[in-house]
């Protein structure tokens, strides 16, 4: 019996493991879901936790068949890629010789190849279904579709070797990813869910959008859904569905964290800003306000200006009367502090608006659509002003441009609500609260079978 003893000592004492399975490599401040999975996973390295990160992504830079890892995950994690070696942060994939090939050639060819042919190989390469999203750069076309069976003999493979406590699926559609067979009921499963893809293709269908997961639909994520233990969801208005679909599962409302930033430089007169990456609901909503709600805003205020951040910028060729496109922008400090009115005019979207949250992380007066706020209903009226008709958003702007007392007052409001509501503990604790009852759970049952073999 020394022998148990010793074994559950053994792993009582070692570093909890956390195993990450995604289909993307989280890049800092690119899009919202990569900046609330390296906050996520900051918060769990504070508890000393080994985390392994699986990426079924084989080729994370598109046809270049090498990829280096951003220090900002690599400080956090180790990164295991299919059909990779890793050096260093250096990612190197090693079954395609074509592809290196092709990468050392290339600027041959984009020195001698005229413009036109490059378009029709362009051309000819999507046909072929091997570009990647150039709006997302490290996500593949096949972003949304469930894990193939090459992927979940990858993931097993390193499920073997690592001996994880936690598994995280990053999105419902890698669910089946937890119906490993060396994933025993030591485990706990669990799927990140960042928002409701059901719900997310249900409204891309009204405004006649296009969405890679077209065929996706309540049934389907809830078939994916219950492969989990635990379901985190990243708004309260999320968990609510998650529970009603699948009821089984314990839902952790777990939305990005925040903490309130100071200000180094003043706000510019007639300041806005908006910030997002190049995804659709960005795009869409940009210009619905760029065409529609700006021209009037600068109607009643002519001296105000618009700052555009983030590869949003892309999607952009026109000019716009007092309007500049940065693109994307390593320090986005400046850019808050300059700001007086921070905008959220989404049109289309779920889960929850990490460009609002971070906003008020910066005590940012913000207008919003309904969809922009969504899971954050309490802050209507006090952080955040709600419009969702063309004359009332650019009233608001108006209203908050002209008012300096309203507009301080908001601030105010918006470095209360992080600093109350969503500083990393109040926010990420509570799931790690749950993998220490988890196991805690598995080392008193293992206690009590030690004591039933003593006994006899």
């Amino acid at each position: 019996m020394t022998n148990n003893k010793t074994l559950l000592e053994s792993e009582t004492n070692r570093a909890i493991r956390i195993q990450f399975v995604s289909r993307e490599i989280p890049v800092e401040n690119l899009i919202g879901s990569s900046t609330y999975i390296l906050d996520f996973i900051s918060y769990l390295c504070q508890k000393d936790y080994e985390i392994e990160y699986i990426l079924l992504n084989y080729s994370p830079n598109g046809e270049i068949p090498w990829y280096i890892i951003p220090p900002s995950i690599a400080a956090l994690t180790n990164i295991v890629a299919k059909n990779n070696l890793r050096i260093g942060r250096i990612l190197l994939r090693f079954n395609s010789l074509s592809d290196w090939l092709t990468a050392l050639l290339r600027p041959v060819y984009n020195l001698l190849l005229p413009e036109k042919l490059k378009d029709i190989y362009r051309f000819t390469r999507d046909r072929k279904g091997k570009t990647y999203n150039e709006a997302k750069p490290n996500i593949p076309q096949f972003w949304g579709t469930p894990a193939t069976a090459e992927e979940m003999a990858f993931a097993n493979s390193r499920f073997v070797k690592f001996k994880p406590d936690v598994v995280i699926a990053n999105y419902a559609f890698l669910g089946s990813i937890l119906d490993s067979p060396f994933l025993d009921k030591t485990v706990l499963k669990v799927i990140l869910t960042h928002d409701v893809l059901s719900q997310r293709v249900v409204d891309y269908q009204k405004l006649g959008i296009p969405s890679c997961l077209m065929e996706y639909n309540k049934e389907t994520e809830a078939i994916e859904l219950c492969k989990a233990q635990v379901l985190l969801a990243i708004q309260e208005e999320d968990a609510k569905v998650f529970q009603e679909i699948a009821p089984q599962c314990e839902v952790i409302s777990m939305p990005m964290s925040a903490v309130p930033h100071s200000h180094t430089v003043k706000q510019v007169p007639g300041r806005c800003l908006f910030v997002g990456s190049a995804t659709d609901h960005n795009v869409y909503g940009l210009q619905w306000f760029l065409k529609y709600v700006w021209p009037l805003v600068l109607e009643s205020v002519p001296h105000c200006s618009l700052h555009v951040c983030g590869t949003v910028c892309n999607g952009f060729e026109e000019a716009f009367p007092n309007v500049r496109f940065l693109g994307r922008v390593n320090d986005l400090e400046p850019e808050y502090s300059n700001a007086e009115v921070c905008l959220i005019p989404l049109i289309i979207g779920s889960g929850l608006k990490i460009k609002l949250v971070e906003a008020m992380s910066y005590g940012r007066a913000c207008v919003s659509t309904s969809v922009g706020v969504q899971g954050l209903g309490e802050i209507i009226g006090s952080a955040v002003l709600v419009a969702d008709t063309i004359e009332d958003f650019a009233a608001a702007i108006r209203m908050l441009l002209t008012n300096l007392d309203k507009r301080q007052w908001m601030e105010e409001q918006a470095h209360k609500y992080v600093t109350e509501k969503l500083s990393p503990k109040a926010v990420y604790q509570p799931f790690v609260d749950k993998i220490e009852q988890h196991l805690q759970q598995l080392a008193t049952g293992m206690l009590e079978r030690i004591k039933c073999l003593l006994i006899r």
